[in-house]
Order: structure tokens, then C-alpha cells, then sequence
């Protein structure tokens, strides 16, 4: 009695049609065809009709309820987007991908009349999740939460708190950001 060798794919590579099964976790569909979305071994599962992938590594995911340290890659009118690389204080091995909408920056969904007022492009900010996939929805509304690290729009040096703003101490610009208990310290 032979037993067949494991089938290990890599992300993007075939494994059937859309009308023979349906993507499970590790896989995807795209124009019909299902895709290997991770590296690992193929399971299908006949019965369910499902082909999934089995990850040989299993990537750490942020949790609902987590606290993330992001930077800010994106600002729209009503929503931010930024890249997740700790979560719990832990460095993760590959970056996530984090939406901050605006009715989730400050306490009072009222306060944000408009986002760039609050973040800005590069600022490293300490947020909750608020849900269980990619892309993660972010939250600063608790006053432990916002930003913990900016840089100065006019000259790029870092930012220092005084008081409720954000002075740079090279060309004496003031700003204004939603502000994390602990600015400055990661």
C-alpha cells in the first residue's frame, strides 16, 4: 500500500474551478479559478466540496480587542488607512493592514469634523481592533489611544507634546493631533 505524497502549493498557485469547490481557509477564487492563497498543503474535502490550504506557518493575527501600534499610510475625508506591526506590545512578522474610520478617532464621534486634523501621513498611532479579519477596523476613541509618535508637516522633524499640541523644536511649527496617553514612548 502507497501513500500519496502531500500536495504543497504557493500563494497564487491553481487548485481547481469555482464549480467543483468552494475556497476554504488558505484559499481564494478569482475568475473562476481557486488559488492557494498561503504556503502549505492542499486539503480537499469531497464530501463538503471545499479545497482549503493548511499553512505550514501560521502568521500571528491581531485579536478583536488587541492593541496595535500602526503607522498612518493613507488619509481619506472619512477614513485613515495604516499599516499594523505590534500588537500587544509584540512585533509581528508580516504587517496587517488597518482602517481607522472617522467616527472612530475621538471620544465624541463629533469632535472630527475633519480627519487631517487629527492624523497625517507617517504618524505611528496605539489603536484597538474592533474586529476578527483582514483589514482590521481601528479605534482611538479611548483617551489611553491615538497617536504616540508624529512628525512636523513643514520640516519632518519629530514632534514634541506641549500641552494639548504638538510643537516641533526645529522650525517652531504647531499641530494638532488626536493625542495617546504617553506621546513619545512606544
Amino acid at each position: 500500500m502507497s501513500r500519496e505524497a502531500p500536495e504543497v502549493v504557493v500563494p497564487g498557485e491553481y487548485l481547481g474551478v469555482a464549480e467543483e469547490f468552494l475556497p476554504g481557509p488558505g484559499a481564494y477564487e478569482f475568475d473562476y479559478r481557486l488559488r492557494a492563497a498561503v504556503i502549505g498543503q492542499v486539503v480537499r474535502d469531497r464530501l463538503s466540496k471545499v479545497v482549503s490550504v493548511r499553512p505550514f506557518k501560521v502568521p500571528r493575527l491581531p485579536q478583536q480587542g488587541a492593541i496595535v501600534v500602526a503607522v498612518i499610510t493613507e488619509v481619506r475625508e472619512d477614513f485613515a488607512r495604516s499599516r499594523i506591526f505590534t500588537v500587544n506590545n509584540t512585533p509581528l512578522s508580516y504587517t496587517f493592514t488597518g482602517i481607522l474610520h472617522a467616527a472612530q478617532i475621538a471620544e465624541r464621534a463629533s469632535e472630527v469634523k475633519q480627519i487631517y486634523e487629527h492624523l497625517k501621513i507617517g504618524d505611528l498611532v496605539r489603536a484597538r481592533v474592533l474586529n476578527r479579519a483582514p483589514p482590521y477596523l481601528l479605534s482611538t476613541r479611548d483617551p489611553k489611544l491615538g497617536v504616540v509618535l508624529a512628525s512636523c508637516s513643514k520640516c519632518g522633524a519629530t514632534l514634541r507634546l506641549a500641552g494639548d499640541k504638538l510643537v516641533c523644536p526645529q522650525c517652531g511649527n504647531t499641530e494638532k493631533r488626536k493625542i495617546a496617553q504617553g506621546y513619545g514612548k512606544l
